[in-house]
C-alpha cells in the first residue's frame, strides 16, 4: 500500500503531479518539498509581466492559493532543500534535519541557470533568470534609459531583450550563433527574428562572444568582447541555458545522463523513484532520448508521473511544444524544427504572421507558427499522428488546415 508520496520540487511538474494524484483518487499523504520560499508558480511571467510591472506578479502567477493545498491535504515544505534519499528505507532527508518517509518519490528538481564562467560574474548587476527572486532582482535594474547587455539570445535572452526594450532600456545582445534562438527555430527563422529585434531597437552582435567583464567595485560597468570591443552597461542578463539538478539522484545511485534517466512511465532506475520536468531524460517521440525544458512537458509529465507512481497505465512520450512571446509576436513550435527537412511555408514571413511545416518523406515532423496560434492547434495533431501530407496541398493557403487534417486522417 502506498501511504506516503514525497515530491521534491515545488514547481510546475511537482504541483501538477500532486493535483493528478488527488484527481486519481489517491488518499495518502503527499509531501511537496521546495527550496524556494514560494508555493508553486508560473515561470513564463518571469521574463515578461514581472519585469514589465517592476516585479509585481500577475493575478494568475501562483498555480493555486494556499487554501487549495489545505483542502487537498498537500503538505508544503517550502524554503528547505532535500539533500538525501534513503532508497533502502524509503525516505528523503531535508537540510533542516527532518526526515520524510516515502513509499514513492518524485524528483522534479528542475535545474539551475548556467553561470557565466568569468571573473565578475558574481557582481550584483549580473543577473541569471530562473526563479521568482531572480526576476525581482532583475526588475530593479530595468529602468528607462538603462544600458542592458543580454548575453545569450536563446528563448530567455530574447524574451528579456524584448521586455527591456518595452520598458525603455538600451539593449545590446551578444550571441555566438548567427541569430537568436538558433537551437530551437534554426538559423533561417532565427535570422527573421533577429531582424525583428533590430527593428525594435536592439543592437545585436551575432557571431560574437564575451571575453571578460570589466568591474568597478561591486558592479560590472562594461563587457569586453572577443575582438576587444568594450560595451558599457548598467546591468547584464545571462541566458546561456540551465544545468539539470541531478545531484540528489546521483548521490542516491540513480542512473543519470543529461538528466535523471526515466522510462515512459517516468520511473527512474529504482522502481520507487520517478522524475519529471526539466530534470528528466526521457524517451524521445522521434526515437532516442531527450530532456525537454518546456512548460508543456513539465505539466504533462508531472501528471504522467502521478499515474506511474500509482501503477496506473501510462505511456508518456510526446513531441515537444513551446511558445515564446516577444514584442507583438507569438512564436510557437512543435516537434522537430529541422532546416534540412522539406519546409512548407503558409503565409509570408515579412508580414509577421506565417506557419512553417517541416516534412520528412512527406510526414509532418515539426511546425513553427508566428502570430497564427490556431494553426498550431492543428499542427500539433499533425505531428503527433505522424501525418503523411502532400507538400503542395499543405502549401495551398486557400485550403484550411483543419480540412487538410480531416483529409489526411480520413
Amino acid at each position: 500500500m502506498i501511504r506516503n508520496i514525497a515530491i521534491v520540487g515545488a514547481n510546475m511538474a511537482g504541483a501538477r503531479a500532486a493535483e493528478a494524484l488527488r484527481g486519481a483518487g489517491y488518499d495518502g499523504r503527499i509531501h511537496l518539498v521546495g527550496d524556494e520560499p514560494w508555493r508553486p508558480y508560473e515561470r513564463p511571467p518571469l521574463s515578461k509581466e514581472l519585469l514589465w510591472h517592476d516585479g509585481a506578479p500577475p493575478e494568475t502567477f501562483y498555480l493555486h492559493d494556499e487554501a487549495w493545498y489545505e483542502a487537498n491535504r498537500i503538505e508544503l515544505r517550502l524554503g528547505v532543500r532535500a539533500d538525501t534519499i534513503d532508497l533502502s528505507a524509503g525516505a528523503i532527508g531535508l537540510a533542516s534535519g527532518e526526515r520524510i518517509d516515502a513509499d514513492r518519490i518524485l524528483l522534479a528538481t528542475g535545474g539551475a541557470a548556467r553561470r557565466l564562467p568569468l571573473d565578475g560574474a558574481d557582481a550584483v548587476n549580473v543577473h541569471h533568470l530562473r526563479t521568482y527572486d531572480d526576476a525581482l532582482r532583475l526588475a530593479g535594474d530595468l529602468r528607462p534609459g538603462a544600458r542592458i547587455v543580454v548575453i545569450g539570445m536563446g528563448v530567455i535572452g530574447a524574451e528579456v531583450a524584448a521586455s527591456a526594450r518595452r520598458i525603455g532600456c538600451e539593449v545590446t545582445a551578444i550571441e555566438p550563433f548567427a541569430a537568436p534562438m538558433v537551437r530551437t527555430i534554426g538559423e533561417h527563422f532565427g535570422g527573421w527574428l533577429g531582424e525583428y529585434h533590430r527593428t525594435q531597437g536592439v543592437r545585436s552582435l551575432f557571431g560574437r562572444s564575451v571575453a571578460a567583464l570589466r568591474r568597478d567595485g561591486v558592479r560590472v560597468n562594461a563587457v569586453e568582447l572577443d575582438d576587444g570591443e568594450l560595451v558599457p552597461c548598467d546591468a547584464i542578463v545571462v541566458g546561456i541555458g540551465i544545468v539539470p539538478a541531478i545531484e540528489l539522484a546521483a548521490s542516491a545511485g540513480l542512473a543519470v545522463g543529461n538528466g535523471i534517466v526515466v522510462d515512459a512511465q517516468c520511473r527512474a532506475s529504482n522502481p520507487n523513484v520517478f522524475a519529471a520536468g526539466d530534470v528528466a531524460e526521457q524517451p524521445d517521440f522521434f526515437g532516442g532520448r531527450v530532456r525537454l525544458e518546456t512548460y508543456q512537458n513539465a505539466a504533462e509529465q508531472g501528471a504522467a508521473a502521478a499515474s506511474g507512481m500509482l501503477g496506473l497505465p501510462v505511456e508518456y512520450c510526446r513531441p515537444c511544444w513551446f511558445w515564446s512571446d516577444q514584442y507583438d509576436l507569438n512564436i510557437q513550435c512543435t516537434g522537430r524544427i529541422d532546416a534540412e527537412k522539406q519546409v512548407v511555408l503558409r503565409g509570408r514571413m515579412e508580414d509577421g504572421a506565417f506557419s512553417a511545416f517541416f516534412l520528412s518523406d512527406g510526414v509532418v515532423t515539426g511546425a513553427l507558427t508566428a502570430n497564427r496560434p490556431s494553426d498550431m492547434g492543428i499542427a500539433k495533431r499533425l505531428v503527433e499522428r505522424r501525418t503523411q501530407i502532400d507538400a503542395a496541398h499543405l502549401a495551398d493557403v486557400d485550403t484550411p488546415l483543419r480540412e487538410i487534417l480531416k483529409r489526411a486522417t480520413a
